[in-house]
């Protein structure tokens, strides 16, 4: 098995050790993610929610495994709400996206709110 993931963050495709926070993936593509509460030598733990993105996972046949692929051959991905990129680790296949209309709207909901 790899100790290497590859994901794709806002359309950059990347490989990272396993273990990579999302928030530090991105900052290696030179993408930073805002944050208040993240520091990398504390433990995190998504309290002030401003590092919300939109995750997505491929989906894999539940008989074989295997990705799931649309009909252009790209691996089909779920997207399920947003998540903290400060306590999600990129996975083999991660799909992350930092700048949607969902994820811009909750940033400026948790500035507001503080």
């Amino acid at each position: 098995m790899s100790d290497q993931v590859t994901l794709t963050i806002d359309g950059v495709e990347l490989s990272v050790p396993q273990g990579t926070l999302v928030v530090d993936a991105a900052k290696m593509i030179e993408n930073p993610i805002p944050v208040f509460c993240y520091h990398p030598k504390m433990v995190p733990v998504g309290m002030c929610r401003m590092c919300l993105v939109e995750i997505g996972l491929p989906l894999r046949d539940r008989d074989t495994g295997e990705p799931l692929l649309n009909e252009d051959g790209t691996p089909q991905v779920s997207f399920r709400g947003l998540q903290t990129a400060c306590t999600v680790q990129g996975s083999e296949g991660m799909v992350v996206r930092t700048t949607t209309e969902p994820v811009i709207e909750a940033r400026e909901d948790v500035i507001e709110f503080l």
